[in-house]
């Protein structure tokens, strides 16, 4: 997991590395001037300044504050609930935790719970749903790696989750995967119908996992289970067997299927390798390939991790990350570049639509 702390104060900067230290992962302290933890962390004078600067490149910021200053940081930044990174806001003394922004989609209110038994603050979760105690479809997308159509009603949807109106759940029995999403979705405590009983169903709103579209007389969403595109970099004369061994272990690493890969994406310099070609083929998934500019593009905008070697040899340091970003439509990265032999995979999720 990759997230940022920010603090502002000395007794901040030492929470925060608290936090990090318990969490694991792959934390980011950044400690104001003169207010340092003591250790490795990167510093920064104006929270503004530094706000601007990683509200795009972390999935999850912790910000050690007055929540005044982090909503004031945060509002000139805000684009939407499908790609505005999960904000938590916590006191310098470790009292309370606020999941302040993106709460569903981004996962701050699960975040927010598990920083907060990191130091033994109180988590603040405000969201509807979450305080009825209630399933949310924004939730179950993100846990089940979906991306959530249209984004416009699910406002509508959620209101009537949060004030108790009958509520249902549908899946498509024709989509990839159908058995295994119904038993997730019970393992969440959902009660699950086919599609098909729709127009005998009693609800007042309801989600309906498909990749098609019908319609529904009450407030709905739909949930597309093909929602993840995989970039794939290999060295030259790389075999099928090879690149469908690190796809399978690239997923298993964020627990997901081959059924949830909606395309693959690549290099031009590899859109005659055999093996890649093959295995799209044997996977029945479509690949697509994009120029070292257009991945160069991608590349920048995150500021990656780079390889000098492979950015001297192809015209971009990372192939795969940038690939599936560029593929997913500037998603968010689930699996950053990892390498298996002769293989680097990276997993990205569409945003919600």
């Amino acid at each position: 997991m990759k997230y940022a702390i920010v603090s502002v104060s000395e007794t901040g900067a030492r929470l925060g590395a608290r936090v990090a230290e318990s969490l694991g992962g792959e934390a980011t302290l950044f400690e104001r001037e003169g207010a340092s933890s003591g250790e490795r962390a990167t510093y920064f004078n104006s929270t503004f300044a530094l706000t601007r600067d990683i509200f795009s490149r972390f999935d999850r910021i912790l910000y050690i504050m007055a929540i005044g200053i982090a909503v004031r940081a945060i509002a000139p930044l805000l684009v939407s609930k499908a790609s505005d990174p999960a904000v938590l806001v916590m006191d310098e003394c470790g009292l309370h935790c606020v999941s302040l922004l993106s709460g569903h989609l981004g996962g701050a209110n699960e975040w927010a719970r598990a920083v907060a038994a990191s130091c033994g603050a109180d988590p603040v979760i405000t969201t509807a749903t979450d305080v009825h105690g209630r399933i949310a479809p924004d939730d179950v997308a993100r846990k089940l790696m979906m991306r959530i159509e249209p984004l416009a009603a699910l406002k509508a949807v959620n209101s009537a989750i949060a004030e108790g109106k009958r509520f249902a759940w549908f899946v498509d029995p024709a989509a990839d995967g159908a058995g295994s999403i119904a038993k997730r979705l019970s393992d969440l405590g959902a009660s699950v119908s086919l599609w098909n009983e729709l127009d005998t169903a009693s609800f007042e709103a309801c989600a309906i996992i498909t990749e098609e579209t019908i319609s529904a007389n009450c407030p709905h969403v739909y949930l597309r289970p093909r929602n993840l595109f995989v970039g794939i970099g290999c060295k030259r004369g790389t075999d099928a067997d090879h690149i469908e061994e690190a796809f399978k272990k690239g997923l298993a690493l964020i627990g997901a299927s081959a059924y949830q890969v909606k395309s693959l994406a690549s290099v031009t310099l590899k859109a005659d390798e055999k093996g890649l070609l093959s295995f799209a083929k044997g996977k029945e998934l479509p690949i697509h390939f994009y120029t070292p500019r257009e991945l160069r593009i991608i590349e920048d905008m995150y500021h990656m991790e780079k390889s000098g070697f492979v950015e001297k040899t192809i015209g971009v340091g990372n192939v795969c990350q940038t690939a599936s970003l560029k593929e997913a439509g500037k998603g968010k990265t689930l699996l950053p570049k990892t390498k298996f032999p002769k293989v680097t995979i990276a997993i990205a999720a569409g945003l919600s639509g």
